[in-house]
């Protein structure tokens, strides 16, 4: 798998300070290859694999007149996963990804690589087959996030969902909507306390984050396995996090070994 990610946002809502954060512009652009292995292993009654992506990022911040860029490899992540085939129109999936701190961090600057801190996300994943043209794809994740020994901050825990809807308008083109939903759970807390305080002022929320996502998406497959998609969605009900568009292209190739 190949990707390459587009964000860009022009507004930071801290709801807990009653709005937007002004001069505010966030660009990041990542291209991610992956590479995904399936054994003949079966675990659990469902085949046993793994994959290991490695994203290379540019990203760039200005905030309160204030500007940076940074431009490095981004932090790896792998995971462990198993696959079921529970019939021919439904697929489910279990995984632990561990996404690795090796990117580039320094905890003065607006603009880094890496979030300096491992993360733990068990997730599951859903592909149902409504019938020959139609697809229906979700996929739940959780993340434990670790402290950033840099400065002493560990950021809350969040439930994660992924959706998208396709239908296949041609024998090799297929449309539809795609998106997400983001709830951060927990408060995130500094020094072993909860944060209360952010840009000088008083915050009562733990800083909680929360945004849903909706847009269009276009599927195109080409070789017979090959595939390639390109999907864009927009933010709406943001809280204490950047607002912003996304925009992601996907090339996926298999072979056998």
């Amino acid at each position: 798998n190949l990707y390459y990610n587009h964000y860009e946002a022009t507004k930071l809502d801290i709801s807990s300070l009653g709005g937007k954060v002004p001069q505010v512009k966030i660009r990041s652009d990542a291209i991610i290859p992956r590479l995904d292995y399936l054994s003949p292993l079966r675990v659990f009654g469902g085949r046993l694999g793994g994959y290991i992506a490695q994203p290379y990022l540019k990203q760039q911040v200005a905030l309160f007149g204030m500007s940076d860029q940074r431009e490095s490899m981004g932090d790896t992540t792998i995971a462990p996963i198993i696959l079921w085939d529970l019939g021919k129109n439904l697929t489910l999936g279990a995984a632990v990804e561990i996404t690795v701190p090796t990117g580039e961090y320094h905890a003065s600057r607006l603009a880094n690589t890496s979030n300096n801190f491992y993360t733990y996300k068990p997730l599951v994943s859903v592909t149902w087959l409504h019938d020959e043209r139609t697809e229906l794809s979700i996929k739940n994740t959780y993340s434990f996030n670790q402290e950033n020994h840099a400065t002493d901050y560990r950021s809350g825990q969040i439930f994660h969902f992924d959706y998208s809807a396709s239908y296949k308008v041609t024998d090799n083109l297929s449309l539809g909507i795609n998106g997400y939903y983001l709830k951060q759970t927990t408060d995130d807390n500094q020094y072993g306390r909860t944060v209360t305080n952010i840009y000088g002022e008083d915050v009562s929320d733990g800083v909680r984050g929360q945004v849903f996502a909706i847009g269009p998406a276009v599927y195109f497959t080409f070789l017979k396995y090959a595939r390639a998609e390109v999907r864009w969605a927009k933010e709406f009900d943001v809280e204490n996090r950047p607002q912003g568009d996304m925009l992601w292209a996907k090339l996926t190739i298999p072979f056998a070994l």
